[in-house]
């Protein structure tokens, strides 16, 4: 099976085409960071991968999803995870919009800014 299936690398790509983000590595997990505030965490393992990142105004969203697909876990502080099969891509479009409004809630307001510029 390939280690980066698609769906991670467009994420990876997503997650660095926004202002002024660079990757690193945190606990083992690739991490997304711009103004030196993290955004997303991307972990992969041998046949799962898991993401992790802060909701805001999709709360509501990732708390309905939760009910029904255990995949997705809401946690304090607006922190989510979710976790998939390797070769399983998530939801269109989902990941993308909360990766972007993580990006909106945690990096310095003058960099996120950028992005409605």
């Amino acid at each position: 099976m390939n280690p980066d299936p698609k769906h991670i690398t467009d994420l990876r790509k997503f997650a660095l085409s926004l202002p002024e983000a660079e990757e690193g590595v945190v606990c083992s997990n690739l991490s997304f960071k711009s103004g030196k505030k993290n955004f997303f965490f991307l972990g992969v393992k041998d046949d799962t991968w898991d993401i992790r990142l802060k909701l805001g105004d999709s709360l509501p969203e990732a708390e309905a999803l939760a009910a029904r697909d255990s995949r997705f876990e809401p946690g304090k502080g607006g922190w989510t995870y979710a976790e998939f099969a390797l070769d399983e891509a998530p939801p269109d479009g989902l990941l993308e919009k909360w990766i972007e409004e993580s990006f909106r809630l945690l990096v310095p307001k003058k960099i996120s800014a950028q992005l409605d510029a």
